[in-house]
């Protein structure tokens, strides 16, 4: 790494491209914004790209501008630099005290560099993102006392509103779903005049990632598409070190997934279909849940169950469930996507959630369990009459209905 020639050129190099991307700096902000500790010394936004991690960061830094500076470690006019280098110079020779730190994973050697500024420089603190989560997640637990791990998860339908028509509208919670006391459909007429099924299946065709209103639907897709390629490709393929000719089984198995009727999932079933060994489908799968890309929900009853054992799979990125398609509400096999959004957004916030032998799925609610069955045309209020907690969920209504319950209201839960 080389060192710094001349400070004042840094210093300027960096606030010039910083102050560029603050002239065009979205005011909308993503739900994580106001839960970001403004405590902690170093903080670390990470997942997939596209979310707007650079955009939180860069909002952060607008917040309290003064002795604070931006840059990213994929310019590479500094990435030859040694990090620690830089900001001592920043924190010495022009009293910054917050660095916003882009990309960090375009750094040689980037975990060591961070414990050794956050050892160095006692009032500093740092912000960073990280466009993957492989080995964030198995690295952070060496700076456990250090950092603080954020995942900023795809858009919500209530943050694509906020972007798309400016309406700001407070999240839910689980508790006021099942409590019925919820309607949207009233307030969205009266104060929006908006039809919100309308707008759900606009949301459903790209609703996952904030450069929506940047593209069309064919640029749409093929951005997405290539999201998951620099996942495989990079991402996986630089921290597993698995040969070029493998990778291939990850995309085989998400198209599998996507595929497949969402029961129970079977590895030798997989296997046999890939012509590869179950250990191999095994270790592919547990990678990919490992990375978020997958969920894997247990049974109710035994949730102790390991990965060998049957399992419910979905995918955690939907837009690849539907291939964007406005016509994913006539599709077959759209009982699976229903099932695949509703895990997809418990699992953002982080909340447990089983299936079971009986039901679609059991998650609790202030100690009480909680049964829903998932709409499609052979389910009827019959298969949960006279079940304690239980609920149909419809994507086909646009306020609750006795037991039945809006599939969209789960997309305010962040």
């Amino acid at each position: 790494m080389e060192n710094i020639k001349n400070n004042l050129w840094l210093k300027l190099e960096l606030l010039k491209y910083q102050n560029l991307l603050l002239e065009d700096l979205v005011e909308t902000k993503r739900y994580l914004y106001s839960e970001v500790s403004n405590e902690a010394r170093m903080i670390g936004i990470i997942w997939l790209r596209w979310v707007w991690k650079t955009t939180l960061l860069l909002q952060k830094l607008k917040e309290g501008k003064n002795e604070s500076i931006y840059f990213s470690l994929d310019n590479p006019k500094i990435s030859n630099i040694w990090l620690f280098n830089v900001v001592e110079t920043l924190y010495f020779d022009y009293g910054i005290r917050s660095f916003y730190i882009d990309e960090i994973h375009k750094y040689k050697n980037w975990n060591q560099e961070l414990k050794n500024i956050y050892d160095s420089f006692p009032k500093a603190k740092i912000m960073f993102s990280w466009s993957s989560s492989v080995d964030i997640l198995k690295w952070s637990y060496d700076l456990s006392r250090r950092v603080l791990i954020y995942k900023l998860n795809i858009l919500s339908f209530r943050e694509y509103l906020e972007i798309k028509h400016k309406i700001n509208i407070k999240k839910i919670n689980l508790e006021d779903i099942f409590s019925k006391n919820i309607n949207l459909e009233n307030l969205f007429i009266k104060l929006f005049n908006i039809s919100i099924l309308e707008e759900f299946r606009n949301y459903l065709n790209f609703w996952e990632f904030p450069f929506f209103q940047e593209w069309w639907k064919k640029d749409y897709i093929l951005r997405l598409e290539n999201i998951i390629n620099k996942i495989i490709y990079e991402d996986i393929s630089n921290f597993y070190n698995l040969k070029t000719e493998n990778l291939i089984y990850f995309k085989e198995i998400l198209y599998f997934i996507i595929n497949s009727e969402p029961w129970l999932f079977s590895a030798n079933s997989l296997s046999k279909s890939l012509k590869i060994s179950n250990d191999s489908v095994n270790n592919y799968i547990n990678i990919l849940n490992e990375i978020w890309l997958i969920n894997l929900i247990s049974s109710y009853w035994n949730i102790t169950q390991t990965i060998r054992k049957a399992k419910k799979i979905y995918l955690s990125i939907n837009n690849t469930d539907s291939l964007s398609s406005f016509e994913l509400i006539n599709n077959s096999n759209i009982w699976r996507l229903r099932e695949s959004f509703i895990i997809a957004n418990f699992t953002n916030i982080n909340k447990k959630i089983n299936y079971s032998k009986d039901w679609d799925f059991i998650f609790s609610v202030n100690n009480e369990d909680i049964i829903i069955e998932v709409w499609w045309k052979n389910k009827t209020r019959k298969q949960i009459k006279n079940i304690e907690n239980s609920f149909i969920i419809s994507d086909d209504i646009s306020k609750i209905d006795k037991n039945k319950i809006p599939l969209y209201l789960f997309w305010f839960l962040y």
